[in-house]
């Protein structure tokens, strides 16, 4: 029988659940204030916890956790590995991403596997934005307003909904 566990964390950002199947994560999600908090039990949650802290606290810029990345599949994984490369304080356009799958003209496509990303900011899609330097869309828990928090969090300056200026 595979173990599954949750915890929650409250963060400047906001609060957050981490959840893992045996020795993956599975999702990490920004959350309305759990009505019951949750301890990390598992090494893994623990580390994934302190990892989270660590980046909010600004002395994490790369994640190294294991994800569940078997509950992806096709152009979706993909992409999302793709974004897991961004390195922090740099940013990627839909297009481009799409254009490095080989796909160009499927920005749309790459838009739609970005918004399913069941691990936020450790597979960071916040850090993909539109060709036009607009912050286009999150699927995060106050959406745009928490893509502005976290692009923030890493540096940039964020003016009328644009990243101004671009720094990658």
């Amino acid at each position: 029988m595979t173990l599954h566990e949750t915890c929650n964390l409250k963060t400047p950002a906001g609060w957050m659940r981490v959840e893992a199947l045996a020795d993956a994560l599975t999702s990490v999600t920004f959350t309305p204030q759990p009505e019951r908090v949750s301890e990390p039990g598992s090494p893994l949650l623990r580390e994934a916890v302190r990892q989270l802290q660590a980046y909010f606290d600004g002395a994490l810029s790369a994640f190294s956790l294991p994800l569940a990345w078997t509950q992806v599949e096709g152009f979706r994984k993909e992409i999302l590995q793709m974004v897991a490369g961004i390195p922090y304080g740099e940013l990627a356009t839909y297009g481009g991403l799409a254009e490095r799958a080989g796909k160009p003209g499927a920005a749309r496509a790459v838009g739609s596997a970005v918004g399913s990303n069941p691990w936020l900011i450790v597979v960071p899609c916040h850090r993909v934005i539109g060709s036009d330097c607009r912050l286009h869309g999150f699927s995060a828990l106050d959406g745009l307003e928490m893509k502005t928090w976290l692009l923030r969090h890493e540096g940039h300056q964020i003016i009328a909904g644009k990243v101004n200026p671009p720094r990658s």
